[in-house]
Formats: structure tokens, C-alpha cells, sequence
């Protein structure tokens, strides 16, 4: 609902989509027509104050802010590019907006100059920024300044004041003259648009502030205080002949139906398709006063045209403007200063000091609260009268909407301060209103006289029937009013079975189906009345909840609500049959209420949101798009007559204003958004090649949808690398030192609220070995040790066969000479097996720790696990990452890196035992192994190893002292579910993942398999 000004209004419209048009003649009697002009009267006066922004409904505004990461909350220019993203033009800096974060472009990334004032999209997707000072491009990554005279920039002034014409060339409007750029081989030529000879003739064209290219080279600008147009014929110049005022003209906007709307400081005037003459089309009431504020103009998927005023915005749409502004929730700052339209025809605002302002669930749905007139936040009852005014029953009395334009609740006369949680319409169009406190009303709606019928038990529910009976639910059974023409005091309905709960125990909920039969519900047994006939229908089930929730269908079936769970029951031959419908939306919530529309549609509310069925889909909708409240415990669906619906709540009422396009298709898509490594961006593509690295590999996905955005789950796989699918809610993915290969990120991403998925996604790279890994290197190694291998071999020959000769000649005589010979060969031999030995545990030690190294670890790992498959033992698999570990080096330098890393390995050796294993997996991440340990009995040293790296601070030399902690990941191996060494290694860095996420400086234990 909005803020509608009664100027411009065509006399018909007092008789809009929500209000009967039988019900807008007045009446004839003469209490009637009394009564009717005291509520014209009152309808004018709220206009009077809703034209003055005195009284709104509250619109669903989600505000971006510094807390989500909008590190400027001054919004100047708002684009939307072919992926997607939204690109936010601010005061410091461009932000690029993914529906979960924000992140910020500026002097890292080429823009020099930051106040933000113009953003455009060329054919090749290219970003240009505009700032105060200079004119930007992005390339590969990057934004570069577009030269102009000798280094002097180009610069726009407001954020239409950059523009891509028909034939590809920018054109921007700099100071106060129009430029237009032309690229040739990657190199720009900035042009001034008019020669210094039409200037001389024209000289108004010289002081441009906005312009619109179009179709066929023609372009619309504001030459000095009038419009111009130039195209194949010249330029022309729109003066006041043309009905164009003098104004500073600073926003133009060709709209679907051809219209030209332009928008100055002062005036909005628009041009008709194929007129030559503007007509004034300015918002009433003096609201574009404030000269200093920023302006936008932009058309919606329904072809109204928005635009900004001084409280908010104004929205021309049917022949009439609409205001929306500070009654209706909408803080604007200094202005609002931008607006967009995304694909899904969703409305964003940006605005001068508030950030970016999402408009949730733009122009479906109204909220209503206290702040619009009601009484009391919980709704518990919404219903059209006979006179076509919309009735509210609250926790604290009975409100009513007396117009279709009305935007404030006035209270009804003759209504206690009571909770109204029910009214129906009788066959004579007397309202009947009741309370949980028992009370009973009849109104006479010619009259407008309010009678206390009755005062009853706790009543739950009223149902008016064909028959002209008033059925009244109670919590100490059901009555009736047999004739609501001679209304007499209620009675217990004659005719009910005895023992059946109707008597004197609650019943909740009644509903008639199309062929007259009366259904009420008890907690375990549903009762039909058939003529006088009464039957009963058991509804036991192995559910523990009782039914609370029922709706007739038009088919002659019924909905049953129970707790949590939905029934369809239909009336045989045999009698009640029902069965169970599932839904995944319904999991795990509670039913309040159940009804079912004209279209056939199912409508659930629960106490976690509203979930519609249409009988194809199940859609799950909340705050997020534009639901009032979520809790809507208050058990009432309201539908009119033209098929719009109200859904009550503890926080207010909310109006859907069109059912159709809660199921209007929004298609999901999932990117992989950007890939890191040591902190470093990859500028990863499909196909692409990385070099092999011993750090981890981030990647991050992202989906450009912003609705629902808390119902979105990720899936991925590392196709070849793992069999089953991940699923997640956090789209970061972490791969800790994948070995050289070529592999296959599998991607999708489904939203559960609207039970849609996304195409899978698959991006292809190759982690190239290192040079010592390569296979030309290995065959390198094969060559030269077969080689020398050979030269061994006959070298040895030679000498053998000399020694031979030689010993054959001096083996009388130097007996004893080679006894002791041998001998001193044989302790050179131990002596060499012993260097030989030395050597290999060198090999396998890092260099700078000492502790074993990754190929010693994944050895003595595989060995572990073969013992352990053969013993049926287990052993932990520890892997711990420093936290922060670059900014030491960042801040203290590598030595001191070092020093801690060596400290780190010497604490862990002093807490693990003799047998354990402590080694370096590559940069900050250690593996410790812990044979003979589980995750019950290994705990306690899990921690201590924990405690060592964190309670006593690292001494890092000249520097001092500095405390480091460390994250750890732990898996256990199981010999009944045993697994491969890289894959308990990689079940351990999904746990170190997770640590770091939920903090750092934890330790966190892998789920078993």
C-alpha cells in the first residue's frame, strides 16, 4: 500500500481493485447517507494527511549497511551487469554486490580518485566509472583512466551523465559540455559532441546536464534551462512554446510505451509518443523543494514510472501519483539518489547516508501495524464487510479500512477493546463479530447499530451458512442461532450425538463444503452434518499432535492440519479416507492455518512463514519477501473477491496483492566467483592451468539471486577426486595441496524455499607438477642412472679383473695381509651403511624444522594404516595450521615466520609421546600422528598440543615475544571403516576448515565416514 494523492485521481477511483464496486453507491436511507458522508468525510481527510506524508503503510525495507559489508552508506549510481552483480557507485569507492557480500574497488585496483557519481556497461561488459575527476575503464581486472587534451581527464558530473549510444561510442557529459569516446586498437579518442561554430550558434549547448541516446543516432539533452533533440534534421530546441518550463533539467527517461519523461529540480514533464508538445506531469504538493538533493527517474516491470522527491519517492501509475516516504518506513538520508530495477523486476534505492535499500517483495506485498492505525501488533481476525470496508480484529479491538486509498485504520464504534478474532457475513449482510472473551456482536451495517448478542464461553470460531445459521465454536462446545434473520439468544446445536465433545468440550474449526455439508473439527474427531444428520470420523494417527487446522475444498475434500503435518481427506464410500501429503517445506513446522483459494491453491501458514501450493510447486515465504512477520500463530487467511490474500500475524497483517507472481519463475545460477591461494587472487578460468603449490586452494561461489537468499544450499564435487556430492550453506570450498593433475569442480546451487535448482556447473583446470615432477625430468633421472649405473658396472669389472691378476700373484705371500684387509673393508662397509642410513633420515627431514617431512609422513602414514588394518587398532591423524601465519611474516619477516615454526615443532615433540609422529605437511600446516589413540582417550593430548602453541608466547628475537595459536583438524581411523591415507587427510582439512570458521585457536573432530 502507498501513499495515493487524491490529485490527478479519476472519479471512478474511489472504486479500485480492492473494493466491490456495487458497494460505491451510497445509501438512500437517511441514518445511511448520514453515516456515508461521515465516512467520505473522514476518507478525505486521511487523503489530506496521507498526500502530506502524515500516514503510510509500512513497506518491507531491507537496508545494506556497513554491517553487511556497504563500506559507504552514501549511494550515488546503481548498475546491474549481465552475470548479475549489482555495482554500486558511492562516495568512496565502487562496490560489487553478490546478494551475500559486498566487495570494494578502489586506488588496489586502479581507481585513483573515489567519489563515485557514474556507472555503465558497454557491448563487451566492460565497467566504466566516473568519478568528480576522472573517466575509468575495467580491463583484465583492472580500471584504467581514459585520457583527454594532454592528460586532463574526463570527467562526468551526475550519474546520467554517462551513456553508451547506438553505434557503441561512450558519450559523457563533463563540466558542462558533452564528449563523446571512440576506441581504436585498445586506444580511446575523447571528441568534443558539438564543434565550437554550433556552440557560437547555439550557445546553450554548452551548458548540458543530462542526455539520452536512442535509436537511429537521435539524442535528447538539456541545453541550458530547455530540451534539445538532435538528429539526422539538426538540433532542436524545446522551450516554453513546447510546454518545457525553465528548470535545471537533470534526469531523462524514454519509457516502454514511448513516452519521454524528464525530470528537473523542480518540474517533471513528459512528451507522449509522436506529440511535439510536453505536458507538466509533477508530483502535487510542493514536494521537489530541495535543490541540493540528488534525483533518478527509472520505469518498473509494470511500466510505472518512479521517481525521487524530497521525503522518498513518488510513482506515477493508472493516471495518478503515488507518494512513498518516512510513514511508510523509508529512510532516504539526503535523498534518494539512485534507483534500479534488476532482472527480477526487484526495486533497489540507493540513498544519500542509508545505504542500499532493497524493496522486499516490490509492490506485492502491504504490511500493516500499529503504525498504520491498528490497535495492537497481533492480528487475529481480516474481513470485508457488506459496505465493502475492510474490518481488522486485533489483541486490543476492532479496526476498519474505510476506503480502497485509505492508508490509516480508523477504530469502529461499538467495539470493546477486546481480542476480535472472528467476523462472517450472514445471508442478510449483517456482520457478526466475536472475542476470545466470549462476546457476541451483531452490526447492522444500513444502520451502523452494534448489538451484544450474547456473552459465551471462550469462542474460537463463526461460521454463517447457506441455510441462514449462525454456527458458533467454542471452547465449552458448539451452539447455534438457527435464524440469523430473528436473531435469539445462542443455544447448544439440538441434535448432537451424545459423547461426542460437541456438547460441552472445545471445538476449534468449521467450514461448509460446496454441496452444503458442515464439517467441525475436535482435537481427534471430525463431525459432519448432513440435513439433521450427524457422523463422526476418527482421525487417531500414530502422530502425537492433535488437529487444529482445517479448509473445505470447492472438490468437496478437505484440508486437516496436524502439528506439523498435512492431510487431504475425502469423503467415500466407505466413509473418511485420508492420507498424508509431504512436503519438504512442511518439515519440522507447525500448522496454524489451512485455506484453500478459488484457483485451487493450498495456503499454509505456520509459525516460520507462509507456504503456498499451487498444485505444481511448494514456495516457502517470510520476511525476507515482505511477509510482515513470520509467527503467524494468529490462524486467519482471508481471501477477497478478487483473489488477493491477507495473512495474519503477532506482528501485524500483511496483503499479497498478487498471488500470480509469488510462483513467477526467478532462475537460479551458480558461478565460481573467485579462486585464491596464500592469499593471493587466481585469475582461474575453465580450462585454466595453476602451478603446483603445497598451499590450499580456496575457491569461492557465489549465486546471483537475492531472494530467499537463507534457503540457498550449495553442492560440489571435485569430479575424480571425490564420489559424493557436498552440500553447503557457506559456498566457500577449500582443497588442501592437490597433487599435479587435471581436475573437475562440479558445481550446482538449490534454493529449498522455492524448490528450484540450478544447472550444474563445471570448471576444468590442471594443477601443473613442478619441474622435479615432471615427466621429462623423471625420464631425465631414468637416463642418467641407467648411465651411471653402467659406468659403475664396468668400471667395477675392470677393477675386479686387476685384482684378480693381483691376488693370483700375492696370494702366498699376503695371507694375513688381506685377513686384516678384510677386516678393515668390513668396518668401512658398517661405517658406509651407517652414512647410508644418516643420509635417507636427512632426506626425509624438512630442513628448517627438522621434523619429518610430507613424503615421510604419507609413508609412515600408510604404514599406519596397513598395522592398523592388520591389528584392528586406530590412531589419530592430527593436521594444525598457525592462524594468521602471513601476517607474521607480513609484519615481523620470515626469520621471525621461522623461528616460530621451529619453536612450534620443538613444543609439539615435548607433548607427543616417543612413538609419535610429528611432521610438516607444506608452509604453516603440521601432521602429527597418534597411533593406539581415539578420539575419546586422545582428546586430552589433542589439547595439550593445542595449549603449547597458544598459552606461552614465541620468542621471536630482537622483536620480543608474540603469541601465536593454531587451529586443529582431527580425524580418526577406524580399521571396521578404513579409509586411504589422502582421504583421511582430507576429511582432517575439513575439520581444520571448519575450526578456523567457527574462530581459530580450536580443535575440531571429523564425522565419521
Amino acid at each position: 500500500m502507498s501513499i495515493r494523492s487524491s490529485a490527478s485521481r479519476p472519479k471512478s477511483a474511489s472504486c479500485g481493485r480492492r473494493w466491490p464496486s456495487a458497494q460505491c453507491r451510497p445509501p438512500t436511507n437517511f441514518l445511511g447517507v448520514f453515516m456515508w458522508c461521515v465516512s467520505a468525510a473522514l476518507a478525505a481527510w486521511l487523503m489530506w494527511m496521507t498526500a502530506a506524508g502524515a500516514f503510510a503503510q509500512q513497506l518491507p525495507i531491507q537496508y545494506l549497511t556497513q554491517q553487511d559489508g556497504l563500506g559507504n552508506l552514501s549511494v550515488n549510481t546503481l548498475v546491474q551487469d549481465a552475470t548479475g552483480y549489482l555495482w554500486v557507485g558511492t562516495s568512496n569507492g565502487v562496490f560489487r554486490y553478490n546478494g551475500a557480500e559486498f566487495r570494494r574497488y578502489a586506488h588496489k585496483d586502479g581507481l585513483m580518485d573515489t567519489e563515485i557519481v557514474a556507472l555503465m556497461f558497454d557491448r563487451e561488459q566492460r565497467l566504466w566509472v566516473g568519478t568528480r575527476e576522472h573517466l575509468y575503464v575495467q580491463a583484465g581486472g583492472r580500471f584504467q583512466r581514459v585520457p583527454f587534451e594532454g592528460d586532463r581527464g574526463a570527467a562526468p558530473d551526475t550519474s546520467q551523465s554517462l551513456a553508451l549510444a547506438a553505434d557503441g561510442s561512450v558519450l559523457v557529459q563533463s563540466g558542462i559540455e558533452l564528449l563523446r569516446i571512440t576506441e581504436s586498437g585498445g586506444q580511446f579518442a575523447v571528441h568534443r559532441l558539438f564543434s565550437k561554430e554550433q556552440i557560437r550558434r547555439m550557445p546553450s549547448l554548452y551548458e548540458v546536464r543530462t542526455f539520452l541516446p536512442e535509436a537511429g543516432g537521435r539524442l535528447w539533452l538539456s541545453c541550458g534551462a530547455a530540451l534539445c533533440v538532435q538528429d539526422s534534421r539538426g538540433v532542436t530546441e524545446f522551450g516554453t512554446r513546447a510546454g518545457v518550463p525553465a528548470d535545471e533539467w537533470q534526469n531523462m527517461l524514454r519509457a516502454a510505451d514511448g513516452t519521454l519523461w524528464v525530470r528537473g529540480k523542480r518540474h517533471v514533464i513528459v512528451l507522449p509518443a509522436g506529440a511535439q508538445q510536453f505536458v507538466d506531469r509533477t508530483p502535487p504538493g510542493d514536494v521537489m523543494r530541495k535543490a541540493t538533493m540528488g534525483t533518478s527517474l527509472v520505469e518498473d516491470g509494470d511500466h510505472r514510472v518512479l521517481v525521487s522527491i524530497d521525503s522518498g519517492l513518488a510513482r506515477w501509475g493508472v493516471g495518478r501519483w503515488e507518494m512513498f516516504g518516512p510513514g511508510n518506513g523509508l529512510k532516504i538520508g539526503s535523498g534518494v539518489t539512485a534507483m534500479l530495477v534488476d532482472r527480477d523486476q526487484g526495486l533497489w534505492l540507493g540513498t544519500g547516508g542509508h545505504g542500499l535499500a532493497r524493496w522486499m517483495g516490490y509492490d506485492n506485498w502491504e504490511n500493516w501495524g500499529t503504525g498504520q492505525g491498528l490497535p495492537d501488533d497481533k492480528v487475529f481476525a481480516v474481513r470485508r464487510d457488506g459496505a465493502g470496508r475492510l474490518r481488522i480484529g486485533t489483541r486490543s479491538g476492532l479496526v476498519m479500512l474505510t476506503t480502497p486509498d485509505a492508508t490509516r485504520a480508523v477504530p469502529v464504534p461499538g467495539y470493546r477493546a477486546e481480542q476480535w478474532n472472528s467476523m462472517v457475513t450472514d445471508l442478510q449482510g449483517q456482520l457478526w463479530t466475536s472475542s476470545y472473551v466470549g462476546s457476541l456482536m451483531r452490526e447492522d451495517l444500513a444502520s451502523g447499530k452494534v448489538t451484544q448478542v450474547a456473552t459465551l464461553p471462550m469462542i474460537f470460531q463463526l461460521l454463517a451458512d447457506r441455510q441462514g445459521r449462525l454456527w458458533i465454536s467454542t471452547a465449552e462446545g458448539l451452539y447455534v442461532i438457527d435464524d440469523t434473520r430473528v436473531p435469539g439468544a445462542p443455544r447448544v446445536a439440538p441434535g448432537l450425538p451424545a459423547g461426542s465433545g460437541l456438547v460441552s468440550e472445545m471445538t476449534r474449526r468449521s467450514c461448509q463444503s460446496p454441496d452444503g455439508t458442515l464439517w467441525f473439527l475436535r482435537p481427534r474427531m471430525l463431525w459432519r452434518l448432513r440435513g439433521t444428520e450427524w457422523t463422526g470420523h476418527d482421525l487417531s494417527t500414530e502422530e502425537s499432535g492433535e488437529f487444529d487446522a482445517m479448509a473445505c475444498v470447492d472438490d468437496g475434500s478437505l484440508w486437516l492440519g496436524q502439528s506439523g503435518t498435512l492431510w487431504q481427506a475425502q469423503l467415500g464410500p466407505s466413509g473418511l479416507v485420508r492420507h498424508q501429503v509431504r512436503s519438504p517445506l512442511l518439515r519440522d513446522h507447525a500448522i496454524q492455518s489451512l485455506h484453500a483459494d478459488r484457483r485451487g491453491w493450498l495456503w499454509v501458514s505456520t509459525d516460520v512463514g507462509l507456504v503456498v501450493w499451487n498444485r505444481r510447486q511448494w514456495r516457502q515465504f517470510d520476511s525476507s519477501d515482505g511477509l510482515v512477520w513470520n509467527d503467524l500463530n494468529s490462524r486467519q487467511l482471508f481471501e477477497e473477491a478478487d483473489g488477493t490474500m491477507w495473512i495474519t500475524s503477532t506482528n501485524g497483517v500483511s496483503h499479497v496483492l498478487r498471488p500470480e507472481r509469488l510462483f513467477a519463475p526467478s532462475p537460479l545460477s551458480a558461478i565460481v566467483e573467485a579462486t585464491e591461494r596464500d592469499g593471493e587472487s587466481l585469475h582461474l578460468r575453465d580450462g585454466g592451468k595453476l602451478p603446483w603449490s603445497t598451499s590450499a586452494l580456496n575457491l569461492h561461489m557465489a549465486s546471483l539471486s537475492y531472494q530467499h537468499r537463507n534457503a540457498l544450499r550449495f553442492r560440489y564435487r571435485m569430479a575424480g577426486l571425490e564420489q559424493e556430492w557436498t552440500t553447503t550453506s557457506v559456498p566457500q570450498l577449500r582443497y588442501a595441496a592437490l597433487p599435479p593433475g587435471s581436475y573437475r569442480l562440479q558445481y550446482s546451487v538449490s534454493n529449498l524455499d522455492t524448490q528450484s535448482e540450478s544447472e550444474a556447473g563445471e570448471l576444468r583446470f590442471t594443477i601443473v607438477p613442478p619441474w622435479w615432477l615432471s615427466m621429462w625430468f623423471f625420464a631425465l633421472c631414468g637416463v642418467l642412472g641407467a648411465a651411471t649405473l653402467l659406468l659403475l658396472y664396468r668400471r667395477r669389472v675392470r677393477g675386479l679383473q686387476q685384482r684378480n691378476a693381483q691376488m693370483e700373484s700375492l696370494v702366498r705371500e699376503r695371507t694375513g695381509e688381506l685377513e686384516e684387509r678384510g677386516k678393515e673393508l668390513e668396518a668401512r662397509t658398517r661405517e658406509l651403511e651407517l652414512s647410508q642410513e644418516a643420509l635417507r633420515e636427512r632426506a626425509l627431514r624438512d630442513g628448517l624444522t627438522k621434523a619429518w617431512n610430507r613424503a615421510a609422513m604419507l609413508e609412515m602414514m600408510d604404514q599406519a594404516i596397513q598395522k592398523a588394518q592388520r591389528d584392528g587398532g586406530r590412531f589419530l591423524l592430527c593436521l594444525l595450521d598457525l592462524d594468521h601465519f602471513k601476517r607474521i611474516n607480513d609484519t615481523h619477516g620470515h626469520l621471525a615466520g621461522d623461528a616460530v615454526l621451529r619453536e612450534l615443532v620443538r613444543r609439539l615433540n615435548a607433548c607427543v609421546r616417543p612413538y609419535d609422529l610429528v611432521g610438516r605437511y607444506g608452509g604453516e600446516e603440521f601432521l602429527v600422528l597418534l597411533p593406539d589413540l581415539t578420539q575419546a582417550n586422545g582428546a586430552a593430548r589433542v589439547e595439550a598440543m593445542r595449549m603449547a602453541v597458544a598459552s606461552v608466547p614465541f620468542d621471536i628475537g630482537e622483536q620480543g615475544a608474540l603469541t601465536v595459536t593454531s587451529s586443529f583438524g582431527v580425524a580418526e581411523f577406524d580399521p571396521a571403516r578404513p579409509a586411504a591415507g589422502l582421504e583421511l587427510i582430507r576429511r582432517a582439512d575439513q575439520a581444520l576448515y571448519r575450526a578456523k570458521e567457527l574462530g581459530r585457536n580450536r580443535i575440531e573432530y571429523a564425522a565419521p565416514p
